[in-house]
């Protein structure tokens, strides 16, 4: 007899768990884990476009080298953030340098402490993983790392300003997706080289790079960092921000904050010296060196192991200038773009800056010049461009006493502040196109612009008749009023021509200055006095390469015609006169023995001029070969510039470095038509010389 049927074969009771069931469910569930993390990945890194940037991913994070116009170098432009767009990496000043120009005791430091396995794994740890979730510690390596601070920034949780789980894990997933990836396509030591070249330092959004951080922090080239700089820098890794420190710290939150990057120093030590990989004596001489980076200013105590910190400040007149290209960057990503060209595929650019002209002229804005320090509140910009053309030669601009370091907030090329009495030499020109000479005269008496009394700066009237040269001379408004009548629909013209724009809210006559421009534009409406009456538009491109080394196209704004030759030499000998003459209030532009004996006497001159509230102070001029404008002021313009730097005449003080650049124009354009009655040049007599129309706003 058959036995019972149970009731199914398939449903029995609960089984006891084993080791063997535990280490099966175990495996599934890393299986399921590891696929669901590569699907997370994968997904993350198919939407933002990480996935072709990191196979791409070497001429994404190559920079755009750049040249001055003699093909000196002047630092490197990164491809990064544009408007909303996001491309490798956000901003950040950088220079590129190759593994054999870092020293080996940063690079063993920096893969010690932050990823010991590097050589030996594909670009995730699995090993490290349990352990990083264990004790909380990072779980990433250095190439995941290097995928974070390029092709995953601004998506996700990192450099975007949100936070949330979701985003930390997408970006962990993509991660570990990506990671194999480039450590196959490009091999660890390239890994390497373009991970100690993209670390973010001194707080997101300033610095990137071995190079710059070698530099801001020790003064040092990265092949030159010790064993315990290099210690310092890697300690400063997790939190490269709590490096910087201000002047209004108190002395010992600022000591607290230095004691604090020393223990994080000497933890890298120590893993250093518990992994065998530096000797117990290195180890002494390395914690026991007495470092003081070039912000800081530290007082140590004791000495061998027994070194510690006692204070820490601020250094005082500390300053870190950038590369000189860093506060030109974006004016020149737009520049390529303007002509057609994708900042991304562009190997090399060599630019009109004159490499010498832009040192010399940062120095003096940053408050090394003549003019000295300013007050905090007061900037400057200033912008030096070549008649011939229309090149950019320098361009330099501050922001309370700080030199800007925002790309797209270089003051000399972008502010728009009232121009003051440096548009009278164009208001001028405009009268010299309609039958006036610099000898035609004008009363300087009490004056009205419709309803508002027109006064000089000095408070007074002359009370007889002056030649237009000595009005431009005096900057009397009285004689610019009079000559605007009647021409202000033209003088508008003009200015909307050289790219000046006006403020609606400034309802006096536009012969007085309320119209509103750059220093670089200023510079470049100057230039074309120098230029036979051709308005050149600036630009900072001369060259550009692919990253093959071959020539892109630059196509170029054509430069227009905006005065009659005679009006302009005519206007260029009226501004030479404003430094030459007996009332010029600028008599320390004149050429001394010295510039006379080394050959820098060409003819110079200049226009200065300070709005009614003296927030802004100008200064304008040109040589035969250059024109310069300068900006002194407070960018919101609500503070007046200090008494002291408007009285001693500080912004025409800067344009005495036009003698010292290399001319090889020394003379001034003399077309024919024009002749000189009294050393004063006018047209002659029954030449009537009329101005083109202006070109339209651009």
């Amino acid at each position: 007899m058959m036995g019972r049927w149970p009731r199914t074969p398939f449903i029995r009771g609960p089984q006891p768990w084993t080791l063997r069931r535990l280490l099966r469910a175990g495996l599934a569930g890393v299986g399921v884990l590891t696929l669901g993390t590569v699907g997370l990945g994968l997904a993350g890194a198919l939407s933002t476009g990480a996935w072709g940037r990191a196979w791409n991913l070497r001429s994404e994070l190559l920079p755009i080298e750049v040249q001055d116009r003699r093909g000196d170098p002047l630092g490197v432009i990164d491809h990064c953030q544009e408007r909303s767009a996001v491309n490798a990496v956000p901003c950040r000043e950088s220079l590129s340098v190759p593994l054999s120009g870092v020293s080996p005791a940063f690079l063993l430091a920096y893969v010690a402490k932050e990823d010991v396995r590097f050589f030996s794994h594909a670009g995730v740890d699995l090993g490290r993983l349990p352990r990083a979730l264990l004790s909380g510690a990072g779980g990433s390596t250095i190439t995941m790392q290097l995928l974070k601070n390029s092709v995953l920034a601004g998506h996700f949780d990192y450099d975007t300003g949100r936070e949330g789980l979701g985003l930390v894990l997408g970006r962990k997933a993509a991660e570990f997706v990506l990671a194999p990836l480039i450590t196959w396509r490009y091999g660890r030591r390239e890994v390497l080289a373009m991970s100690v070249n993209s670390l973010p330092w001194i707080g997101i959004g300033q610095r990137k790079g071995i190079y710059d951080a070698a530099r801001a922090v020790f003064g040092s080239d990265p092949a030159d960092l010790t064993l315990a700089q290099s210690a310092f820098l890697v300690g400063l890794l997790p939190a490269p921000g709590r490096y910087l420190v201000s002047e209004d710290t108190p002395p010992e939150t600022a000591t607290a904050r230095f004691r604090a990057m020393r223990r994080s120093q000497l933890v890298t030590l120590n893993i250093l010296r518990t992994r065998g990989l530096i000797s117990e004596q290195t180890y002494q001489e390395a914690a026991a060196t007495p470092l003081e980076p070039r912000l800081w200013q530290v007082e140590y105590a004791g000495s061998g192991g027994d070194l510690r910190v006692v204070s820490a400040v601020r250094r005082q007149g500390y300053r870190q200038e950038p590369e000189p290209v860093w506060a030109m960057q974006e004016l020149v990503r737009r520049e390529l773009r303007s002509s057609g060209l994708d900042p991304r595929r562009v190997g090399r650019v060599v630019l009109t800056i004159d490499a010498g002209a832009q040192a010399a002229l940062s120095r003096r804005v940053s408050g090394e010049g003549e003019t000295g320090a300013r007050p905090p509140g007061t900037a400057e910009g200033a912008a030096i461009v070549d008649v011939r053309g229309g090149g950019v030669i320098a361009l330099a601009s501050s922001t309370g006493g700080e030199q800007s370091s925002q790309p797209g907030r270089q003051w000399a090329a972008v502010a728009r502040r009232p121009v003051a009495s440096t548009v009278k030499p164009l208001l001028y020109a405009v009268s010299f196109g309609e039958g006036l000479t610099q000898l035609s005269t004008f009363r300087d008496e009490a004056t009205r612009y419709g309803a508002q009394a027109i006064g000089n700066n000095s408070g007074t009237f002359l009370n007889r008749a002056v030649s237009v040269r000595e009005a431009n001379t005096r900057s009397l408004n009285t004689v610019a009023v009079q000559v605007g009548s009647g021409r202000e629909a033209a003088l508008r013209r003009v200015l909307a021509g050289v790219g000046y724009t006006e403020d609606p809210g400034n309802r006096s006559s536009p012969a007085l200055g309320t119209w509103r421009a750059s220093p670089l534009s200023v510079a470049a409406a100057y230039a074309s006095f120098a230029s036979a009456g051709q308005l050149c538009p600036p630009h900072l491109l001369a060259e550009a390469y692919d990253r093959s080394g071959r020539p892109l196209p630059l196509p170029r704004r054509a430069c227009a015609e905006l005065w009659d030759e005679v009006v302009a030499a005519q206007t260029f000998d009226l501004l030479t006169g404003a430094v030459q003459d007996r009332a010029s209030h600028v008599r320390f532009l004149r050429p001394s023995l010295a510039d006379r004996l080394t050959g820098r006497a060409m003819p110079l001159g200049a226009k200065s001029g300070t709005t009614d509230d003296v927030n802004d102070t100008w200064c304008a001029g040109l040589t035969p070969q250059y024109a310069m404008a300068v900006w002194l002021g407070d960018p919101d313009g609500r503070v007046s510039v200090p008494v002291n730097l408007y009285r001693e005449q500080a912004a025409c003080r800067e344009l005495s470095l036009l003698r010292t650049l290399p001319h090889d124009l020394k003379t001034p354009p003399a077309p024919p038509g024009l002749t000189r009655v009294g050393g004063v040049a006018v047209p002659l007599a029954g030449l009537r010389p009329r101005n083109p129309t202006p070109p339209s706003p651009r």
